[in-house]
């Protein structure tokens, strides 16, 4: 009897978790199907293919921020990132350096920069949070020294084709978007590294206990972060043939938004990158719409910091109630 009222309970907890993943495909539909009526110029092909590349660049910082987050972590630091690594390109460019010598090292530098946040948290100790606003400090100096405080351009074709070029009539920052997110679902899914990435975020000291490194493994999902916002930002830089400080602010909340709303569990060890998407999708539908119906940038933000704080109180109360239970 006592084995049956615990199967039953299991399954309980499995119908809830169930109902929790597809609630939020069901409110995107939902929210897709309200705009469209509301707003006809919403499912027109030109401003769908314009919210899919809008998109892109968000959706590419959260496939990295999927990957911290489930560890149990936090980086703040990615818009900071993306704007160092669009003026490393330029400022590379605007030299004359090689187009792939401009890329690799814009890449090289979000390492860099995900590689020493990474060694902050995992082996000094510092809270996530903390370690990542103090590098965006030093990331936005840094920036201001590069580019002195003013905008950097360059019209290059090779490099304006990665924001701005098609393929197969498919804009190529939502292909590279794609690419990123198939990437990142095999990893996490399918790699003893994926596997090891779970764990640590939903019990670091019975992976320690396991046998798994799991300074290293946050090491890496920071480095793996910091490399996918130095991408974002190339993409970013390319699309407005521009790099200026200020790029790339916001990027952080709007990421770790779409990977909380996506299901990515805010204490760690539960989450899909496949769900980030949704999420990223929901945020740049909630975007578009309110840019087609004309809604003041500052409700934006106020329905921006709702939408947060609703999938983060949801996410846990549904931790409390299936721990209670």
């Amino acid at each position: 009897m006592g084995e049956l009222m615990k199967e039953v309970k299991n399954n309980n907890k499995f119908r809830k978790i169930n109902l929790k993943d597809y609630g939020v495909i069901i409110g995107f539909i939902v929210l897709c199907t309200i705009i469209s009526i509301s707003t006809p110029a919403f499912l027109t092909q030109k401003n769908i293919l314009n919210l899919l590349r809008q998109s892109s660049i968000i959706g590419i910082i959260s496939a990295g921020m999927t990957f911290v987050i489930i560890s149990g972590n936090f980086d703040i630091s990615v818009g900071a990132v993306a704007a160092l690594s669009g003026a490393i390109s330029m400022k590379f460019l605007s030299m004359s350096y090689p187009l792939p010598i401009a890329l690799i090292c814009s890449i090289i530098a979000g390492a860099i920069i995900g590689a020493i946040n990474g060694f902050f948290v995992a082996k000094i100790n510092i809270p996530s949070l903390i370690a990542t606003m103090g590098m965006v400090t030093i990331v936005r100096g840094i920036i201001l020294f590069l580019t002195g405080g003013y905008p950097i351009s360059q019209n290059i074709p090779a490099f304006s084709a990665i924001g701005n070029g098609y393929f197969m009539k498919l804009p190529i920052p939502i292909i590279i978007f794609f690419i990123i997110v198939i990437i990142s679902y095999i990893a996490l899914t399918k790699t003893k590294f994926g596997r090891h990435v779970y764990s640590v975020g939903g019990n670091p000291e019975a992976s320690r206990l396991n046998g798994v490194n799991v300074d290293l493994c946050k090491i890496k999902v920071f480095i793996i972060n910091g490399v996918l916002a130095a991408l974002a930002g190339i993409v970013l830089a390319a699309r407005l043939n521009t790099a200026t400080p200020v790029a790339g602010e916001g990027y952080d909340m709007d990421a770790i938004a779409s990977v909380v709303i996506g299901g990515t569990s805010v204490t760690g060890g539960e989450g899909s990158v496949l769900k980030t998407v949704i999420g990223v999708l929901f945020m740049s539908v909630i975007n578009n719409s309110f840019n087609l119906l004309g809604v003041n940038i500052y409700f934006q933000y106020i329905f921006k910091g709702l939408i947060i704080l609703s999938a983060v109180g949801f996410d846990a109360y549904s931790r409390k109630k299936l721990s209670s239970n």
